[in-house]
Formats: structure tokens, C-alpha cells, sequence
């Protein structure tokens, strides 16, 4: 039996891309390093900002001046560049209707989780909200589903009968919620890079929104923990 799922955000529930990129662009070019329209940068989606602005080789003295770059942009405009994947309001309907608690895990900050769950209408299916910047700290997924069991009531990491699924399309969902005893769902539709699961082995890895629904029913109803093929 499930005592609850945890998803993650961008990727998973939405689509992100052109809010993301878009706001990656921006920032970039007000630090003076603008990207051609032709570069590929939903790569992005999903890791932290630090990691991101690290990889894309970025000075770090310019980062902080390009995080809030990111932030203004996207609170503002990008945020509402997203979609709702379809199929995800059904899935996490049909699991609240079985009685499982919801909760997110996003790296996103906390005030852009909640206007993006609102904005979606679908803040009242979620219990929790487990954010990436808590107390003014960037945190890691590994982090951000710790604080999201703890609000739950539960002791990271899990122990015992008490088992939690983390859902999520990215290498950082993978190992946060494994880090915390999680049972791992990975989702294929969202911007994990070539061979990204493959190296990574989720426990459970969906192709679509009634795969995931399938996979956290029986884990809920009858406990099969056996990998999806």
C-alpha cells in the first residue's frame, strides 16, 4: 500500500519548455552571454539553476546576477508559457479517489510552485509542496523530498512498511527519491537526455499517463513492486 506520491513538476505535470528556455535566454543575455535562437535548451529543464548555468559555462560570479535574471522573467511571463500535460488531472484524480496522498517535489522555489499549481487548478489535489529554495538555500531533489516526506509526517529516509513513490522524468528525480527510500517512476515524456534512464534505473519506468496510473494503482492496491518492462 502507497502512503503517498510525490511528483515532480516540470516535465512531469507540465510542459515547461517554452517558459523555461525562454527565460534561460533572457537571462543569459542580460549577463552579457545571449544564445543563438537555433541552440537546443530544453537540456534545462529540470536540474537546478546552478547546475545548469555551471554546465552551460557560465563565470560563477556571474550566476546569482543570472538566477534573479531567471526568476523575475519567469515568475512573470514564463510560468504561464506552460501546459498541463493531458491525461495528468485524470491520474492524479483517479489516485486521490483512492484514498492516496499527493504531494510535489519541484526545484522550483516555493512561491512558483504554488501560483504554477494554481494556476493549473490542481493545487487542492496536493497535500504538500516540497520546494527547491527553502529558507533562501538552494536545495538539492535529494533535499526537497526529504522536507516533502517530513511535512507528511514521515522520517527521511523511509524505513519500515511505509512506502512512497517519487515520480518524476529526470536523473535528479531518480536519485532524490531514492536517497530517501523511494520507490522510483520514471516518466518518458518528459526531457530526460538520450540513455538518461537507461544509466539511471528507475524502479518503474512509464511511456504514458495510463502506464503511471497502472503502475501506482497496484503498487497502492496490492504492493507489486516489479519493474515495468
Amino acid at each position: 500500500m502507497l502512503d503517498a506520491v510525490l511528483f515532480d513538476l516540470d516535465g512531469t505535470l507540465t510542459d515547461p519548455a517554452t517558459g523555461i528556455t525562454g527565460s534561460f535566454r533572457h537571462a543569459l543575455a542580460s549577463v552579457g552571454h545571449p544564445v543563438a535562437d537555433d541552440v537546443d535548451l530544453t537540456w534545462m529543464i529540470g536540474p537546478p539553476l546552478r547546475h545548469n548555468f555551471d554546465r552551460y559555462g557560465l563565470p560563477e560570479h556571474l550566476y546569482d546576477e543570472a538566477i534573479m535574471a531567471f526568476r523575475t522573467r519567469h515568475t512573470e511571463i514564463g510560468l504561464f508559457e506552460a501546459s498541463l500535460h493531458d491525461g495528468v488531472v485524470d491520474v492524479l484524480d483517479q489516485l486521490v479517489d483512492h484514498g492516496i496522498v499527493l504531494g510535489l517535489a519541484t526545484a522550483k522555489p516555493l512561491d512558483q510552485a504554488h501560483i504554477t499549481l494554481e494556476h493549473f487548478g490542481i493545487a487542492d489535489r496536493f497535500t504538500v509542496v516540497g520546494a527547491g529554495i527553502a529558507d533562501g538555500l538552494p536545495r538539492s531533489k535529494g533535499d526537497v523530498v526529504a522536507d516533502a516526506l517530513t511535512e507528511l509526517g514521515h522520517v527521511a529516509p523511509l524505513a519500515g512498511d511505509v512506502k512512497v513513490a517519487m515520480v518524476g522524468d529526470r536523473l535528479h528525480d531518480i536519485h532524490g527519491g531514492r536517497q530517501n527510500g523511494c520507490v522510483t517512476v520514471a516518466v518518458e515524456w518528459g526531457y530526460a537526455e538520450p540513455g538518461e534512464l537507461d544509466e539511471h534505473a528507475p524502479d518503474h519506468r512509464v511511456a504514458n499517463r495510463p502506464e503511471l496510473l497502472d503502475v501506482l494503482t497496484r503498487l497502492h492496491l496490492d504492493g507489486t513492486d516489479e519493474q515495468v518492462a
